[in-house]
């Protein structure tokens, strides 16, 4: 069927198409445009679309599933798509006209499809009956529009009985004009200075649900189509589509314009089509005998900063057809980094975008956490090319289908493509301890999750999608086994390659291959998953021992920070198929499960344990749930770390004291039990333990920040830390490891936040070494650059944060420009703080639309900036939701604004906000608005039971302190 359907553009037909257009763009005046001197048509040009109000943030009305889904009348087999973008100041247009061959599955009068910011020229929306002889046009009543779904509905005349025919092919063709958008949505437009020159670009952006911004499509996933692609350009710029180049042709009647035809793709969603109109360099990276090529497109400037990212590209990719056995079946892959108004990545079939911070590497300026970055993002994005691109979710429900197992399998691409980063041994630390934050509050979500509305769909991409979808999905691999693991996906990816396909056909093939490998499971995979995909949150077992004999009565229950009354209004039952691993020496490993039914169970150990030893379970964290154990052997743990804490893996070490802490903060542990476990860490010297517990003792930084119990905790937290930093020392070393520089760069981050006399001074004379030296990258080592640009900034005044300023906005290597513009808001000066807020909403002079939200979500941190940026976001919330465009990334701005909130004063405020503002918060919005609310509460809570036992702790831990104040 694929054959029968692929076009191919030859230079006639091209012409041909080409010829319509132009008369089509005449016949709605653009030959006035010419005679008046004006080079290009605007959208106002165009025909009167539907009418439509401009989109608004108001909330969106809850309407049922198969409203907004499109009918399944006719489905699209080929996209025939051409756009010229025009990439001109004052003038940001995009022409376009689309040809969409279409089979009629049901016989209709109306043909519906998306359509979103674009102006449809009524007078050419055509619709032709395929066939062998003359075609036969059909006539349009006429074209509607409908806002809260976005769809373009086309009815034939009723009068006439005109309706499309079961099992017939037609054509639907239609010609409109689109804006470049800076909203990085859709097809919008990129602003950089090269080389002292404002240059632009034009690039595409379409998931989840904008291809419908570009051009009028059946923008759902599972209607998935073949797309060829045209698109015009000026002479010196280049064009790039998800397919190889096959063929260029004048534009008539436009001087050095230029169509370039793209080869027909495979079968594919809306979401994955793209182009981008850049002058850019192109850099071929070595394939080997690959039977596909790999480039990387990057500004003129900027190709030194390409070099990783070209080695570990084809690396990775070629590590995926390895994994997965079946091979990238595109002829091409082109990277490309985004200079400007591009944040994050995006796996387009064959051609996968990137901001520049997260694909360029420059090993002078950027620093191994950079490195990494560029290793994650590039993994994960070409993970995406078979989980995702050639076997793609249903509907937006089961985004976790490719998210997170593509946040999972990108550890072992990037263990394989640079092994010193250690990629695999992090996730604990970076992806399962992250997630359990969010996953701990009543307001979580599911991961497979039922949307109502495409606002909501953007909800979605957020950590339970990817992160949560990751840690589940490494425990399936754990306990089905690596080899069956494996196998099953390919089998998966086999039977489903360019179709759509649901959790349950996951399921059903691990399945299949878990009984052809033998493994025991205690039911099925689907009964198993089902618990973790279709329920929120996670388990907390507890482990109570029979000292007298090998008995262990073992128990689950939903862990929450925080249980509100609500909670026993939810009729979910929370308990869940919890695959559990238990070790005495981390040599033997005994194994068992508690089921969907079980709240408890009692269970004899399979191996001999004395009274005096301990337990740990959940070996090497594998399982996505948190362990309390009795007293007895909470002590055992700890008499263990204190005297030879290496007995105990690594990882479980970074288990231990997150889950203690966390328990801890729950009120199901005492906190004596985890504040009296950090005494070890004076002879820890790994980094997962030591980020584990800072990230879990953040949480009591912000809580007593603002307390007179504050300078305690400072007092202790830098006596267990200064040994390892006495250890370390402050400059970098040829010999570290991956992980020791990141220990040290945490180390010093934290002691001179908190104010260890050494760390301070030496930072600050770093600073101001490199300010009367700007240009030599040695003196601040790039590991610690943030570190030091914050100290001295905080500890400084406007000289510190004006130097740190101009250099964010010289460099040329966009990941030391994320790390200087972090920095930034360290300072303590309230009125630079101000300024930065105003400077947020002030591209011109102030800081790009892509970098303010960054900008607001870092000053909220700060303990001065922290109400100042509150009652901006308050009072500019309007003006904000009309400039930033991403409600996933302004959801993201209220959660930062309001996390340390713990006084019954600013619960009353961020309520009351919530509630006059309901109309601005979008609907989209309601479930982070609910979780920063129930963030806020749990605050309040543990200030009431906690503070003053940690307080009491802290006394007794600190009488044989020696403190250093920071000068």
């Amino acid at each position: 069927m694929s054959a029968v359907l692929r076009l191919t553009v030859t230079k006639c037909r091209a012409s041909g198409i080409v010829v319509i257009l132009i008369a089509c763009l005449m016949a709605v005046g653009l030959s006035v445009y010419f005679l008046a001197g004006r080079p290009y048509p605007t959208a106002n040009s165009c025909s009167v679309p539907p009418k439509r109000p401009l989109p608004s943030f108001g909330a969106a009305p809850k309407i049922a599933q198969s409203v907004i889904r499109l009918p399944r009348t006719v489905l699209p087999h080929h996209y025939d798509v051409r756009l010229l973008p025009i990439l001109e100041k004052g003038n940001f247009t995009v022409l376009g006209r689309v040809a969409i061959d279409l089979q009629c599955v049901e016989e209709t009068d109306r043909i519906v499809l998306h359509s979103s910011d674009i102006k449809v020229d009524l007078k050419s929306v055509q619709v032709i009956e395929q066939g062998e002889m003359a075609k036969n046009m059909l006539s349009v009543e006429s074209i509607d529009y409908e806002t809260v779904t976005e769809f373009l509905i086309i009815r034939l005349k009723a009068k006439h009985k005109v309706k499309l025919a079961k099992r017939t092919n037609y054509t639907l063709s239609m010609d409109f004009v689109g804006n470049l958008t800076d909203t990085s949505a859709g097809f919008f437009r990129s602003v950089y200075v090269e080389d002292g020159v404002e240059r632009y670009m034009a690039v595409s952006q379409m998931e989840p649900t904008d291809a419908r911004r570009v051009f009028p499509c059946f923008d759902e996933p599972n209607m998935k189509a073949i797309f060829t692609v045209s698109i015009g350009r000026h002479r010196d710029m280049t064009a790039l589509s998800n397919m190889p180049l096959i063929d260029t042709t004048a534009i008539d009647g436009m001087q050095d314009f230029y169509w370039d035809h793209f080869a027909p793709t495979l079968l594919m969603s809306t979401y994955l089509v793209a182009f981008v109109v850049a002058n850019f360099t192109k850099i071929e990276a070595d394939v080997g005998n690959a039977n596909w090529k790999f480039n990387i497109h990057v500004r003129t400037s900027a190709v030194s900063q390409a070099q990783y990212a070209k080695v570990i590209g084809p690396k990775a990719q070629a590590f995926y057809e390895d994994y997965f056995q079946m091979p990238f079946p595109l002829p091409k892959q082109d990277m490309i980094a985004i200079p400007s108004a591009f944040v994050g990545a995006m796996e387009n079939w064959g051609l996968l975008t990137y901001g520049e911070s997260v694909l360029l590497y420059d090993a002078d300026v950027s620093s191994l956490d950079d490195r990494q970055t560029v290793v994650e993002l590039v993994t994960h994005e070409l993970a995406h090319q078979w989980f995702g691109n050639l076997v793609t979710m249903d509907w937006w429900s089961d985004l976790w289908l490719k998210e997170g197992f593509t946040s999972y399998i990108e550890c072992l691409a990037a263990e394989h493509v640079d092994p010193s980063l250690e990629r695999l041994e992090q996730f604990v630390t970076s992806a399962l301890h992250t997630v359990m934050r969010l996953d701990a509050l009543e307001s979580s979500h599911p991961i497979s999750v039922l949307v109502n509305h495409p606002d909501e769909i953007g909800e979605l991409f957020d950590d339970i999608s990817y992160k949560k979808g990751a840690a589940i999905t490494r425990m399936l691999a754990n306990f089905i086994g690596a080899k069956s693991f494996r196998n099953g996906l390919t089998h998966y990816l086999r039977i489903h390659q360019y179709g759509n396909a649901v959790q349950d056909d996951l399921w059903n093939a691990l399945d299949r291959q878990a009984d052809l490998d033998q493994v025991f499971l205690p039911t099925n995979v689907k009964t198993i998953m089902d618990t973790w995909t279709l329920k929120m949150g996670f388990p907390v077992v507890t482990v109570q021992r029979d000292y007298s004999s090998q008995n262990v009565t073992i128990t689950q229950k939903r862990f929450l920070v925080r249980k509100s009354n609500s909670t026993t209004a939810d009729p979910t039952v929370y308990l869940w198929w919890t695959p559990l691993t238990y070790t005495t020496d981390f040599r033997t490993i005994g194994s068992t499960w508690l089921a969907e039914n079980q709240s408890s169970k009692n269970l004899t150990l399979e191996f001999e344990i004395r009274d005096d030893e301990w337990v740990i379970f959940n070996v090497n964290e594998t399982g996505y749930y948190r362990v309390n154990y009795d007293a007895r052997n909470w002590h055992l743990i700890a008499k263990q770390l204190m005297t030879n804490h290496t007995a105990i893996s690594v990882i479980n070490r970074a288990q231990i004291m997150n889950d203690a802490l966390n328990l801890a903060r729950a009120g199901l542990l005492v906190y004596e039990v985890p504040l009296n476990l950090t005494k070890y860490l004076e002879r820890e010297e790994e980094f997962l333990p030591w980020e584990a517990t800072l990230t879990a003792l953040s949480y009591l930084d912000s809580m007593m920040k603002r307390t007179p119990g504050y300078g305690l905790l400072k007092n202790y937290v830098l006596k267990i830390l200064s040994p390892l930093y006495d250890s370390l020392g402050f400059v970098n070393r040829s010999s570290d490891s991956h992980l020791t520089g990141k220990l040290r760069r945490k180390v010093v981050e934290s002691c001179c936040s908190m104010g260890h006399k050494d760390c301070i001074t030496k930072a600050i004379d770093s600073y101001h070494r490199w300010m009367s030296d700007p240009q030599n990258t040695t003196i601040v080592p790039a590991m610690l650059k943030r570190v030091v640009a914050c100290t001295a900034i905080r500890h400084g005044g406007e000289v510190e944060w004006d130097f740190a300023f101009q250099r964010f906005r010289d460099s040329n290597v966009a990941s030391e420009k994320a790390t200087l513009l972090s920095s930034l808001s360290c300072t303590q000066e309230s009125w630079i703080i101000a300024r930065m807020l105003e400077m947020c909403l002030n591209p011109t002079t102030g800081f790009r639309t892509q970098d303010a939200l960054d900008v607001i979500k870092t000053l909220a941190g700060n303990p001065i900036g922290r109400f100042l940026t509150f009652n901006f976001t308050r009072e500019k919330w309007l003006e904000m939701t009309k400039i930033f465009s991403s409600i996933h990334n302004l959801a993201h701005v209220f959660e930062s604004v309001t996390k340390a909130f713990n006084t019954d004063m600013e619960l009353k405020e961020l309520s009351d906000f919530v509630g006059r503002n309901k109309e601005l918060l979008v609907s989209a919005m309601t479930r982070s608005t609910q979780q920063s609310i129930d963030r806020v509460r749990s605050n309040l809570s543990w200030m009431k039971q906690n503070y003053r036992h940690v307080v009491n702790w802290l006394q007794k831990a600190n009488t044989d302190v020696t403190f250093q104040p920071s000068t």
